[in-house]
């Protein structure tokens, strides 16, 4: 993992934003409360994340701008801008960009444990 500052010194009530480099792009926290995180991923083009799946958190999904395609439970769905999807707790997802752009979208989690030990990966 590489943790790295964004350029100039934008902050968010007191807290530097930093972007974790990932080999299918990055991601920002950009807030935090109890049992709630608010992210941004960065997906490159041609990228996915893994396949995965979360035992105590719930994630929402809303595309800003790119587009993609996510597998949840075995059924692949297009997302373009505006597309919003709701990932349960256990369901099995992979989110690709099939695009030759990035593809971001904002990812608030809700549950107990949102931090990423709460991730299992299939192989």
């Amino acid at each position: 993992m590489i943790v790295e500052p964004i350029s100039g010194d934008f902050s968010v009530e007191g807290y530097k934003i930093i972007r974790v480099y990932r080999n299918w792009g990055y991601y920002k926290v950009l807030q935090e409360y109890p049992g709630v995180k608010v992210k941004e991923l960065v997906v490159e083009p041609g990228k996915s994340l893994s396949m995965q799946r979360h035992m105590h958190r719930s994630e929402f999904w809303t595309v800003v701008d790119g587009t993609g395609m996510v597998e949840l439970n075995n059924t692949k769905v297009m997302l373009h801008p505006q597309s919003t999807i709701f990932i349960q707790p256990l369901a099995w997802h992979k989110l690709w960009n099939t695009s030759d752009r990035q593809l971001r979208i904002v990812e608030i989690q809700y549950g107990s444990e949102c931090d990423e030990s709460d991730i299992e990966r299939k192989t």
